[in-house]
């Protein structure tokens, strides 16, 4: 069984259990009372269209890095410091079981923090769009590789029709044609193959040959370890938005380098 397929299953599960627990129409009840905010992710990287544009990362663990655990870390002070230092848009982890997060990681986030979030999980049923509209999401990911194309289409709807930005994630040439003929204008290429975890980041640098005049936003994902890593995407693709995770995470001076990777 691939690592996404057992991914897969287990958050199935997952929800079916969260839904016990706390019911869709308790969700959506709730919904009704939110105050609508504007965080729009889409809008914030439509604004910053002709510079470099950083999605910072905040996880406590990661499956691709074994060593990379550390449930007792401060977030939210570290996405105060992504947005002193200019990080576009935040995006939080909220995996249980392979990244160690939570829901209540991006509630506390969203608590003191005026940038857009996406949230960040493997979203397959739609009761977590509705629950991330609650806890003040402003954007999902859906990940094709996870997916069939009725299931993406019909979790973009609902996502969108409650005022949720979305991510399409690709990773092949297979899944960026499925990509462009949805609605979201936001396509997210993930360097990282999820049925092994093997990162490259030249599988952006190949999926640009086919992007053209794509009216679409496009995001690198993952594996950057570096500022010259960033500059090789942009110089190569054009592409200059990044989500960047571990190595942000990992920084011990997390300002001097998120200020390298954007002059």
């Amino acid at each position: 069984m691939s690592i996404l397929k057992e991914i897969y299953e287990y958050k199935i599960d997952f929800v079916n259990k969260q839904k016990k627990l706390h019911t869709q129409s308790d969700i959506l009840s709730k919904l009704k009372n939110i105050t609508s905010h504007d965080f729009s992710f889409s809008k914030k990287l439509k604004d910053e269209i002709s510079q470099t544009s950083i999605i910072g990362e905040l996880k406590r663990a990661s499956p691709s890095l074994g060593n990379f655990v550390n449930e007792e870390i401060n977030l939210s002070n570290i996405a105060q410091i992504y947005e002193e230092s200019g990080v576009s848009c935040l995006s939080i982890l909220t995996d249980e079981k392979y990244f160690k997060g939570s829901v209540e990681d991006l509630i506390e986030i969203r608590k003191i923090s005026t940038l857009p979030i996406l949230r960040k999980d493997f979203i397959v049923d739609e009761y977590q769009v509705y629950e991330s509209k609650l806890i003040g999401a402003s954007c999902i990911l859906i990940i094709l590789a996870m997916l069939d194309q009725e299931k993406a289409d019909e979790l973009e709807a609902i996502a969108q029709n409650i005022g949720l930005d979305v991510i399409i994630e690709i990773h092949n040439k297979e899944e960026l044609e499925r990509a462009v003929n949805m609605k979201s204008e936001l396509i997210g290429i993930n360097n990282r193959n999820l049925n092994n975890f093997k990162t490259r980041i030249e599988t952006t640098i190949e999926l640009s040959n086919y992007i053209g005049d794509l009216n679409k936003i496009f995001i690198s994902e993952s594996g950057f370890h570096n500022h010259s890593n960033v500059n090789k995407i942009i110089s190569l693709t054009g592409i200059n938005n990044f989500l960047i995770g571990e190595y942000l995470m990992k920084s011990e001076q997390l300002k001097t380098d998120i200020a390298n990777i954007l002059n």
